[in-house]
């Protein structure tokens, strides 16, 4: 299944934060899409995919800001 958050107009940590209870209700396999104005949150949503060992699949500039795709992992398979 495919989720989007709305992350537009917040400022880290938001973003990861608004990601992260997101994923928290996510099964393996989901893709999750978060749209962002803090151009930070590229770097910052990356560290978190990252430390967390979920795919980090795009991240693209849009006329607001940019919009980061990843994918959940199964945390026991990792």
């Amino acid at each position: 299944m495919n989720y989007e958050v709305d992350a537009k107009g917040l400022k880290c940590p938001m973003p990861v934060i608004k990601l992260q209870k997101q994923v928290r209700a996510c099964q393996p396999g989901d893709e999750v899409v978060i749209d962002c104005t803090d151009l930070g949150a590229e770097k910052d949503i990356g560290s978190w995919a990252k430390v967390n060992r979920h795919e980090f699949l795009n991240c693209e500039p849009t006329d607001f800001g940019l919009r980061i795709t990843l994918r959940v992992v199964d945390r026991n398979q990792v």
